[in-house]
């Protein structure tokens, strides 16, 4: 008889952001006229990515390697407009 395999932690949590995520990619394309739900969208992604990067130092290093990008390349562009 085989084994089953138990969810640890990381699995665990893995599968809420995974499912956070869809969620959220749900809500953004249910209604793209209110501006509610694409807000709240972004929410439910952005928390379900966090989630699965929590689970992948490499995941984890790339994800916030990606946010840093995007605000340097905010600081720079702002600095520029002077």
């Amino acid at each position: 008889m085989a084994r089953k395999k138990t969810l640890t932690k990381k699995d665990d949590t893995f599968i809420t952001g995974g499912a956070l995520a869809i969620l959220g990619l749900y809500l953004i394309a249910s209604n793209l006229t209110s501006f509610s739900n694409i807000l709240s969208g972004f929410f439910m992604l952005g928390l379900g990515v966090v989630f699965v990067a929590s689970t992948n130092e490499e995941f984890r290093k790339q994800f916030f390697d990606f946010i840093f990008s995007i605000f340097k390349d905010l600081w720079k562009s702002l600095s520029r407009s002077k």
